[in-house]
Formats: C-alpha cells, structure tokens, sequence
C-alpha cells in the first residue's frame, strides 16, 4: 500500500484566490521546489535515524546484528520516495509495498501455526508474535513548516 504525504491549497480558500491573482506567481514551479524539499526532508529522516518528531527510532534487529542503520539494508525505501505536482498541490510519499509497515509499525501474529519461526544471524527463532516499531518518516514537523512557508514566500514574492 502506498503512503504519501500531500500538500494541496484548498480551491476556496482565500490565500489560494490571492495566489491567483498575483502577476508572476508560478504555481507550478513553486509546488516543485516544495516537492523537492519534502523528498529531501524524508530522506534526512532516514540518513538520522529519527521519526517526524525528531525523536530517535528504535534500532532494528538486523542493524544492530550487522552494525548497521535501521531501515537502510538496501536503501530501497529511502530512495523510492519521490513526489508529484498536481494542478493544486504536490505529495511526496512512496508505492514500496512495506512502506506502511515501516511507518506507522505492526505486530504480526502467525496464521495457521502457532508460532513464528524465522532465522536470525544463522540461529532459528520459534516466537508467538514479532512486533515492528513504528518509524515515522513521512510528514511535516515545525523546521518543515518553516521551510515550505519560505518557499511559498520566495514564490508569492513575500
């Protein structure tokens, strides 16, 4: 299941009719830049080890088993975020199926046994339930706020 992020100024809304109306105001090209940022912002949460709150998140078993960083085996997930302009937003997120496991956690339960069995670092593992911490990495903190209301502002001319 793919999750995203989306950015979008509600048609109504009075900034977005002021926005309109301003003579070199490239909606496009700012929604962009925003895009660009948030795919960027993502990926730091990834190389820091850190949720959207900016707290640390837990260390996988296999980071911790190969010295490593969690959620970052194969790179995979950090690099497929990527993001779309649309005609009146923009959302950065991801389609890696594990995505939203990743994100928001999970505890798994086995399905027609009454175990799980799994092997980890050559040894075999026989457990009732495996629990994924969450480890937010998709949304917008108060340093991204800052930053988008920035672009915004380059972009409006303020």
């Amino acid at each position: 299941m793919p999750i995203a992020i989306t950015v979008k100024a509600d048609g109504e809304s009075p900034i977005m009719a002021l926005m309109e109306h301003l003579v070199g105001y490239d909606k496009k090209a700012m929604f962009d830049e925003i895009g660009a940022y948030g795919v960027s912002s993502t990926q730091m949460r990834f190389i820091d080890q850190s949720g959207v709150d900016g707290n640390p998140w837990k260390q996988s078993w296999r980071a911790r088993l190969q010295n490593g960083q969690t959620l970052r085996d194969t790179g995979r997930l950090m690099n497929s975020i990527t993001y779309n302009v649309l005609g009146d937003g923009v959302e950065w997120g991801t389609n890696v199926e594990y995505a939203a496991t990743m994100h928001y956690g999970v505890t798994i339960y086995p399905k027609t046994a009454g175990y799980l069995v799994f092997q980890v670092a050559g040894n075999w593992r026989k457990v009732k339930k495996v629990e994924i911490e969450p480890r937010t990495f998709l949304g917008i903190n108060n340093e991204d706020d800052e930053s988008i209301l920035n672009i915004i502002g380059r972009h409006i001319g303020g």
